[in-house]
């Protein structure tokens, strides 16, 4: 089932001409693609839509004016600049500028887990995709009844190219909003990213001869500040198929939280996906603070809601309402809050974004469409 159009759907769409989707050798709820050719991709889809786009640059304060955010403060690599702006959305996935700009958030005393992910080379062909995960699980499982490692998740893993795959195995704990634990957090990543190579390339015969190709360009934080919005979506509403009068996306991903109890291997999550739902434009909206969107996984939902919502393909979603918010709220001269959510659910569905679970455009692209 489909449930995410619009502009996720304009970069799939890119990647897919230049050749930048994996296999299908892999999970079937999955859509996995080069890293480097979605690069590219967002390169081009943000070219072509004349967007500015400046790399290199770090918001590090933001401007009020009688609690209106009026723009922001970067650091950039020849000292600082100030950029103006009608509305501001913060993608920042942390909430960074939320925090910065004095809006309600909160973090809660249960985050899931943190993860450093790697890719391997050289793979033997002679496995297909769950075959290969299956014995990377036993592997990993054995490998920690006998005390070669202390921890770990899945371990799940992707073909992301013939001979080359992604592997999300290692699994550290510490604040998402703590720089000095990240940091921490991050080096002890590395090192069990490389006693995890170490215990499958042993092992596991097709991959005696794989090396690792890189690690991630930083420690995935699956959940950090969420901004207190306008409505806050509740685990209830994901797992009961919800709808709002003020949607603006369609979510379906599991309740998949990461813990941190010290638990390995495979949690449960996968085994009752919920139906789609919806996500209510107030989720985007924060409390107090004017002039400013949130979006990704800092939107407004509690923890449970949250191992759904913060999702790639949900987030894609997310952003691409704030988006169309922002442009809406600076071409009108009215606030995010003060926004006639029904033009913004026109634009998005003129844009070919999906936001309503019993739309009939919904309906038909959902047969036999990407998930």
């Amino acid at each position: 089932v489909m449930v995410v159009g619009g502009v996720a759907r304009e970069l799939l769409d890119e990647l897919e001409e230049m050749g930048g989707m994996a296999t299908p050798d892999n999970p079937p709820e999955a859509l996995v693609f080069h890293p480097d050719f979605m690069k590219i991709a967002a390169d081009r889809v943000l070219k072509r839509n004349s967007v500015e786009v400046l790399y290199y640059a770090t918001v590090v304060d933001v401007t009020l004016q009688a609690n209106v955010i009026t723009g922001v403060e970067a650091a950039l690599r020849d000292g600082r600049a100030r950029f103006r702006g009608k509305t501001v959305v913060d993608a920042t996935g942390d909430a960074d500028i939320v925090f910065l700009a004095g809006a309600p958030w909160r973090l809660d005393e249960s985050l899931e887990a943190l993860t450093y992910h790697f890719r391997l080379g050289d793979l033997s062909d002679h496995l297909n995709w769950r075959e290969l995960e299956n014995a990377c699980r036993r592997t990993m499982d054995a490998a920690f009844e006998k005390g070669r490692i202390k921890r770990y998740g899945g371990p799940w893993v992707v073909r992301v190219a013939d001979s080359e795959f992604s592997v999300n195995a290692t699994r550290v704990f510490g604040s998402p909003v703590d720089p000095v634990a990240l940091t921490a957090c991050e080096i002890q990543a590395r090192e069990d990213m490389l006693v995890i190579w170490q215990i499958l390339k042993e092992e596991i015969p097709e991959l005696r001869n794989s090396y690792i190709i890189c690690g991630a360009p930083q420690l995935h934080l699956r959940e950090s500040r969420k901004v207190i919005g306008e409505y806050v979506l509740e685990e209830k509403e994901v797992l009961g198929a919800a709808r709002f009068p003020d949607a603006i996306a369609v979510g379906a991903w599991p309740i998949d939280i990461h813990p941190t109890n010290g638990f390995v291997g495979v949690h449960p999550h996968k085994e009752n996906p919920p139906a789609p739902y919806e996500i209510p434009y107030r989720c985007l909206v924060p409390l107090e603070v004017g002039g400013l969107l949130v979006a990704g996984k800092p939107i407004s939902s509690t923890h449970r809601a949250h191992g759904s919502t913060r999702q790639p393909g949900t987030s894609m979603a997310t952003g691409h309402a704030a988006g169309v918010a922002a442009a809406l709220s600076a071409q009108s001269g009215r606030t995010p809050r003060e926004l006639d959510t029904n033009l913004v659910r026109e634009k998005l569905l003129q844009q070919g974004a999906i936001i309503n679970t019993l739309d009939p455009e919904y309906q038909t692209r959902s047969q036999g469409g990407r998930p």
